[in-house]
């Protein structure tokens, strides 16, 4: 076992650093195996089962209620222990989720393999970000996160578009087969890196030890701003998600390998931003004013995706909303690496994801009770134009914030 950033690296921080590109091989093959699957747990829902807002937001809930209570628990494992074997463990408890899909008879099948995934993948995304931080020099992890971006970008490219074509030629069960391969790579791959852990106060299973992450982050300017900012635009797109395999089929009225198509362009935006974003450390420093201004082009996508109602503005929209969530999440936990000392990272990091999932989960819930009644199209052009506003918004307050020195160390006794 090594304690703390023991690895050698290169003049580029991660380029040379062999373990850091195992981390990004294994989330890339679990990203392929996800983005195939549940893009295809989506299709499957909207088209050969039928479903309506309702169902469709119990299906997006599927994903969001294990990600609330496990990535907070997950975030107190990763601060005691071993994020290597926490990632492993939970990628080999996402393969369980494939012959589940596979075997699906209705849509509740779905819901559970979507929940298996939802918990796997809060499992795994504290985990991830420690050993990041782990592996990388603090001066390269907004880099380094969008190396993870890309691979993270490129499996939506390549999971959506390749699903769509296999949708199309021989169905569903070959796109689940694939992805369990897939996903089973992903455990194998994170193997070769060293047991690196966080150094410092080993936190215990406890109220106190949760609260101390939340305490850090309330304490702190820039991370308080950006837990409100991320958290509101959240609720709107993840309402924005959950509708829009149903705006394919009613509004753009056209078949299921659309809707995957669609999440391979939004790859595609996504991909093009992170890869602007590896290529740059101009971020470092500005993080709270970038993230806002992604969660603004989000906006800014979903509105016109929506309000248009054409496919050919939604094929362009989609990457716009790509390309602002590549300026969104992997600086997002850049920032949260460079500001919080070791052994609080995973707990502000899945107090992040799990507020995120919360206030989501509330969304579901909202279309879940008015079932049919929900306006799809009209509701995710609501949802575009305020989320827009909330990024404009926090760009403003940004300006405010004073950014520390790399390391901000919050007493957690508090």
């Amino acid at each position: 076992m090594i304690r703390g950033p023991r690895v050698a690296l290169a003049r580029w921080g991660f380029r040379g650093s062999r373990s850091f590109r195992f981390v990004v091989a294994s989330h890339g093959a679990f990203s392929l195996a996800f983005w195939a699957a549940f893009g295809t747990m989506f299709t499957e829902a909207t088209y050969r089962f039928a479903s309506g807002p309702g169902q469709m937001a119990v299906l997006g809930a599927s994903l969001s209620v294990p990600f609330i209570v496990v990535s907070l628990i997950q975030g107190l494992a990763v601060d005691r222990g071993s994020p290597k074997w926490i990632g492993v463990g939970g990628y080999l408890f996402a393969a369980g989720a494939f012959p589940v899909a596979i075997a699906a008879p209705s849509i509740a099948w779905l819901y559970l393999a979507t929940f298996i995934m939802g918990t796997a993948w809060a499992t795994v995304e504290p985990a991830r970000s420690a050993l990041t931080a782990l592996l990388v020099p603090e001066d390269r992890l907004v880099r380094a996160n969008s190396i993870l971006a890309i691979a993270f970008q490129a499996a939506l490219v390549v999971g959506g578009i390749g699903s769509a074509v296999l949708l199309d030629l021989s169905g569903a069960h070959l796109v689940y087969t694939i992805a369990l391969v897939s996903a089973l790579l992903a455990p194998v791959l994170l193997l070769w890196i060293p047991d690196v852990r966080q150094q410092g106060e080993i936190p215990s299973v406890s109220i106190h030890d949760l609260r101390a992450g939340a305490v850090t982050t309330w304490e702190h300017p820039g991370l308080r701003l950006l837990l409100i900012v991320t958290s509101a635009g959240w609720i709107l797109v993840n309402i924005f998600f959950v509708l829009e395999p149903l705006f394919v089929r009613e509004t753009l009225g056209v078949g299921p390998s659309v809707v995957l198509v669609l999440w391979g362009l939004h790859g595609c935006g996504a991909l093009i931003g992170a890869t602007i974003s590896a290529s740059t450390d101009r971020a470092v420093g500005r993080e709270t004013a970038v993230i806002c201004f992604g969660v603004t082009l989000v906006g800014a996508g979903i509105f016109a995706y929506a309000a248009a109602g054409m496919l050919g503005v939604a094929m362009v929209a989609t990457a716009v909303q790509g390309f602002g969530f590549a300026w969104f999440f992997p600086v997002l936990f850049a920032y949260i690496q460079r500001v919080v000392r070791e052994d609080q990272r995973g707990r502000v990091t899945s107090l992040f994801v799990a507020t995120q999932e919360a206030v989501g989960l509330l969304g579901s819930i909202a279309i879940f009770i008015l079932g049919s009644a929900v306006p799809v199209r009209s509701t995710m052009v609501v949802c575009g134009a305020i989320v827009a506003v909330i990024g404009l918004i926090g760009i403003r307050l940004a300006s405010g914030v004073a950014e520390p020195v790399p390391v901000a160390v919050i007493d957690d006794g508090a």
